[in-house]
């Protein structure tokens, strides 16, 4: 296993300092705050799991510690700010043992005392290590406005910590197209479906193009398995693009204007909303096909609440749905389905929801319907059935949710207004937000990218 091995980066240089003379025994010594720092910081991470920090923090005493108690240990943002009390550690103490911190970008370590904390200190830049990984990049997918040819693909450094804009456009020399809809990383590719342009933009984990793949349907969204790439086409099918040919091997017709799919048990499920039949007679379509992937046949149709939109797998056998109802009298809906006996059952306790996001035994929801006051967001653990608070723990305010991601450990909430850029905000394990990057014009997924020796 390589690591990366980090040195002290910097010795933040105070304007000024303070003292004070205790008055309350004069017999006791008085203290000053302390207006030293330590030195020869160093830390290597040695947690496998992106964006969590594991691993021993090093560090030298000051030449003096005459008014050193002790050394406060704070995660931070950018060198500077002190984002995260840590550890407080005795002085004599030459290290302190991370466990399982969460967004972090520096280390501080600083020299304390009952009277203050030293305004001289030193940091250490994180670099977060990710097994057989010297690649990692967060990437945003903004779809754009329909009709206008601007979507876009933001691309994140980790390491430098920085956003890259229309990052593909650099790449490559040219845009998306006409609304991006979904993106997914599979194995050392990346996938983009561009509904306007009928194509699979299929890139490297740079985002540079391989090949644009050209489809008979409209592309919205995109699961992978078993070296398959399955995408649902809004004209009724789903298809299926071998990811070593990259070439459409087979499709399957289902319902009508099939959204978001999910694999379960060696079947593929798909939710078929009739979007486009809303104004009609017709109406929106109830149902979710099921797609056995031996055969690559439709088996079954499952009726559940009208529009069904989103829907995610968990590792239990079952899938969640959401159903968008009518908009009027028919409501929001989160739905399970047994994937091995069928049964679909309405969540009582998890009853509404606009967006779903799936990791590590978790939905991640939000339930932004038009003419809210104000949205909710909440969890649900799958393995105990039971739905929690909101995973927002530090009270920001998020007006007009767009869209949800969960990736490496973190929720990404992006926020739109349909006519500027949106934001996303990313927030750690502890429901606190870490880190608000501005993306481009409604963004749609983020997705986490790493390999080795690209």
């Amino acid at each position: 296993m390589k690591k990366k091995n980090l040195v002290c980066v910097s010795a933040l240089c105070a304007l000024m300092s303070f003292s004070f003379v205790s008055c309350d025994d004069d017999n006791e010594p008085s203290l000053n705050i302390p207006n030293v720092s330590v030195t020869n910081v160093s830390f290597t991470d040695e947690n496998p799991e992106a964006l969590k920090v594991s691993g021993t923090l090093n560090w030298t005493a000051p030449s003096s510690v005459d008014n050193v108690t002790k050394y406060v240990i704070y995660g931070s943002s950018d060198g500077t700010a002190k984002d995260m009390k840590i550890a407080e550690v005795e002085v004599g103490t030459h290290s302190y043992a991370i466990t399982d911190v969460v967004n972090i970008g520096y280390l501080l370590v600083i020299a304390a005392n009952a009277e203050g904390e030293s305004s001289v200190y030193a940091s250490v830049r994180v670099i977060d290590f990710v097994k057989d990984s010297s690649f990692m990049a967060l990437y945003f997918l903004n779809s754009g406005n329909m009709g206008n040819n601007n979507s876009s693909l933001y691309m994140y450094d980790i390491e430098k910590d920085e956003v890259v804009p229309d990052y593909f456009l650099a790449q490559n020399g040219r845009g998306l197209g006409d609304t991006a809809q979904d993106m997914i990383v599979y194995g050392d590719k990346m996938y983009i479906a561009v509904y306007g342009e009928s194509t699979i933009e299929v890139t490297d984990l740079k985002a540079k193009s391989i090949k644009q793949v050209k489809t008979e349907g409209q592309p919205r969204y995109m699961v992978s398995e078993g070296g398959k790439v399955y995408i649902s086409y809004y004209n009724g099918y789903v298809a299926r693009l071998d990811t070593a040919s990259l070439e459409v091997e087979a499709k399957v017709k289902v319902g009508r204007n099939p959204e978001q799919l999910a694999v379960s048990s060696n079947k593929l499920f798909v939710s078929n909303s009739g979007g486009m039949d809303y104004s009609t007679e017709v109406g929106y379509d109830k149902t979710v096909s099921v797609v056995d992937l031996s055969t690559f046949t439709e088996i079954k149709k499952l009726d559940v609440v009208l529009n069904p939109t989103r829907i995610q797998a968990d590792e239990q056998g079952n899938v969640y749905v959401v159903s968008m109802g009518n908009y009027a009298d028919i409501p929001n809906t989160v739905q399970k389905i047994n994937t091995e006996t069928y049964e679909v059952t309405s969540l009582t306790n998890c009853p509404n929801a606009t967006e779903m996001a799936y990791e590590d035994g978790k939905l991640f929801l939000f339930y932004a319907q038009w003419g809210m006051s104000s949205p909710a967001f909440l969890t649900f653990d799958t393995k105990s059935q039971s739905a929690g608070t909101s995973f927002i723990t530090d009270g920001t305010s998020i007006q007009s949710p767009y869209s949800i991601s969960a990736v490496g450990g973190n929720v990404y909430v992006a926020e739109s207004d349909y006519k500027n850029n949106g934001d996303i905000y990313c927030f750690g394990g502890d429901g606190k937000l870490f880190k608000k990057f501005e993306a481009g014009l409604n963004p749609m997924k983020v997705v986490l990218a790493q390999k080795d020796n690209i």
